[in-house]
Formats: C-alpha cells, structure tokens, sequence
C-alpha cells in the first residue's frame, strides 16, 4: 500500500510538471517568454550568406570617430533635436552634410557633466545633447544612433560591396522613384544599379533594375531600427533561392512566394514565407518537442517536432 502511494505520488509529480511547463511554453502565445533556442533553431537562424556578406560593416562608436567623420541631415525637423550654437537661424536642413568637430562637456541642472557633440557645416554648428557623460556616451553610442543623421562611411562601405551586384528578391515591397509603394515579385534576379543616402526611417535607398531593364526602389537600414526596419538581409538573396532550396515541393515554393504557410511545413520553409522570428521558446508535450516562434507584428508559429501546427499570420 505504501509503495502504491509512493508511485501514484511520482506520477502526480511528474504530470503536473510536465504541465506546467507546458503550459508556459505552447499556450498564452503571447505571453511566453524566451526560454533558449534548440539544436534545430540555431540550425535554421544561422547567419544566412546575405547577412555575412555585409557582416563586417559595423556602426562606428564614438570613441573611434575622428574629426571630419561626415554625416547627412535627413529631415528638416532635425532642428528640434539638434542646439544652434550659431547666431544665424537654421535654413534647410535636409540634405544638408556636416561633420563631425568633437564633443563639449556642460554642467546639467542636476549638476552632473553631460557631453554635447559637435557637428559643423562650415559655417554654422549643430549640437547633440547626449544625456550621458563622456564614458557613457563613448560606450553607448555609435554612428547610427544620432537621431536624422545618415553615416556616409556606412553608406559609402554599402555601395562599396553591394553595387552592381545581381541579386534575388525576397520581399515583394517596392517602391517607385516617386516613393509610392507596389508589390514585385519575390525571387527574382535583379541587379543593384546605385545606392544613396535615404531619409529619416531608412538610412540607404537602392535603385534596382530587373531583367527587362526596369528600375524600382528599395529601403533599408544596417540594422533593425523600428517594426517597418528592413535590412539586406531582409530584402535579399545572393543566388538564387530556388536552387538553394531545391528540396523544397513545387506546391510549398508557391506558398513561399506568395508569403503564406500551412501546417506541416518546415522551420526552413516558414523562415524563407516569413522571415526569422523576433523571439524563440522551446517546451515539450511528453515526448514531443514544441518550438514556438513569435514576430513582432503578432504573427506566431507554433512547430512540433520541426513541423508547423499552429499559426497565425
């Protein structure tokens, strides 16, 4: 009797453990929390070819910045974040270049020293008021981080690499010369004939032809900067992904191309539809593996045993 106890015990034990760990990591979708990723994530989430190839164009700090380092104002309304330290008002700014002179250091009202960073257009000054004191600032910002300011060096490096270059795409958003957004294909061969300073949510803009010699405009920044922030990666293949991913059925590429899912595709599959997850937590159901995969606009796949089950998108 009391052996039966003991075992009926283990039993309880064991379920409600394994309950409760599941219920964290496959139900209340959004509100799991990242727990590690798996084997087969890591695996999928990899550094892609697009992402090494630009992997080495990195945002400066600004303990590396030399005097000179030249940087473009993107919008007009840079003039409520930047302190005139000239006695002319500020004219235009947008488009406007300048560069970087050096950093001043001001008592603020709490009386700690704050550093203010100098830019010049050779004849009037513009200061960043950084908030921080100079070790601070020196560790906790770089060349992407000044508000409607585009580092050329960055811009400069991209074109460096990727101009005429021939690449696939993988998002279908385009944009016109005149701004105005259209869907392209996905997955076909163009070529990027120019790369440009952008504007204030996208730091680059490339002019890209397709094979029928048709011009489009692309957006994109170094790095994710916002939930519209699309980087190379994002917008990119280097070869061509259908012969990269040869295994992949006729009837699921179809699928891909158009961005969709449907249960029983693979981790691989949903990243080339969808794009890699922003978070990733991992749970079991006895003696099965379930990996979830949650996207900042609320899109969640749930995959179990590396297959999609559940999705919305």
């Amino acid at each position: 009797m009391i052996l039966k106890k003991i075992n009926i015990f283990i039993s309880l034990a064991v379920f409600f453990g394994l309950s409760l760990c599941f219920s964290s990591c496959s139900t209340g979708i959004e509100n799991t929390k990242t727990i590690k990723y798996t084997k087969s994530d890591k695996k999928e989430l990899a550094s892609s070819p697009e992402e090494s190839l630009i992997g080495d164009i990195l945002p400066e700090p600004l303990k590396d910045w030399k005097k000179g380092k030249r940087f473009m104002i993107s919008d007009d309304r840079a003039a409520l974040v930047f302190e005139n330290r000239s006695n002319q008002p500020y004219s235009k700014l947008e488009g406007k270049e300048v560069s970087f002179e050096g950093l001043v250091d001001r008592i603020s009202p709490g009386g700690d020293s704050k550093v203010s960073i100098v830019f010049s257009d050779g004849k009037n000054e513009y200061l960043y008021p950084t908030g921080k004191n100079r070790n601070e600032a020196f560790d906790g910002i770089t060349s992407l981080d000044i508000p409607m300011l585009i580092d050329l060096a960055t811009v400069d490096s991209y074109r460096k690499k990727l101009e005429g270059m021939k690449v696939w795409t993988r998002s279908s958003l385009r944009y016109t010369k005149d701004g105005e957004k259209f869907a392209g294909k996905r997955f076909v061969p163009v070529t990027i004939k120019e790369i440009a300073p952008g504007d204030m949510l996208f730091m680059i803009h490339l002019v890209v032809t397709d094979e029928n010699g048709e011009e489009s405009m692309a957006y994109m920044n170094p790095i994710h900067r916002g939930l519209e922030s699309r980087t190379f990666a994002d917008l990119f293949f280097v070869s061509d992904p259908k012969i990269r991913h040869s295994s992949i059925r006729p009837e699921i590429w179809e699928l891909i191309c158009e961005g969709k899912v449907k249960s029983g595709m693979t981790k691989e599959e949903c990243k080339l539809a969808l794009g890699n997850p922003d978070d990733v937590a991992t749970g079991h159901d006895w003696n099965q593996t379930i990996d979830i995969w949650n996207y900042k606009n609320g899109m969640y796949l749930q995959f179990q045993d590396g297959l999609l089950t559940k999705f919305r998108i």
